[in-house]
């Protein structure tokens, strides 16, 4: 998973997985085709190596959860993005020493949703999914939770 910009962009085709964490590879294969993947990556880390999370759900009331989580966060990449947070003209990124969230999901729909969201910027439904999704998977990669 290589982020490309501080911007979220939605992307095209990816199905999900199960409520037991995966590798967050790609799409998992269903038979009922109901099933949901949200991978976390963390810039940063004990060598560069950023911890990463991934949750998956295939039970229809837990991909619902899940959707409603993920269908709250403003996906469209944000009117400031090219002068500036303030409007300043400076560039949103992490900045030094700053992590930066690249948020990865494969929608049932076969739709694939992926974001890049700098610490100063992971509050309100970005917050609540990135905790809920750290909550509720195992981690890989370095650093702490």
């Amino acid at each position: 998973m290589t982020p490309q910009d501080d911007d979220t962009t939605p992307r095209s085709p990816a199905a999900g997985a199960s409520d037991a964490g995966g590798d967050g590879a790609g799409p998992a294969e269903d038979a009922g085709g109901h099933e949901l993947r949200i991978t976390v990556a963390r810039s940063g880390g004990i060598a560069g190596i950023g911890p990463t999370w991934s949750v998956t759900a295939s039970e229809e009331a837990d991909v619902d959860s899940w959707l409603s989580l993920v269908e709250s966060c403003p996906w469209d990449p944000p009117e400031t993005a090219e002068a500036g947070a303030a409007g300043d003209g400076r560039p949103i990124g992490g900045g030094a020493d700053r992590f930066v969230y690249t948020i990865r999901v494969f929608l049932p729909t076969a739709e694939e949703r992926d974001a890049r969201v700098p610490e100063q910027r992971l509050d309100g439904p970005w917050r609540n999914l990135v905790d809920r999704v750290k909550d509720a998977s195992p981690r890989t990669g370095g650093g702490p939770r």
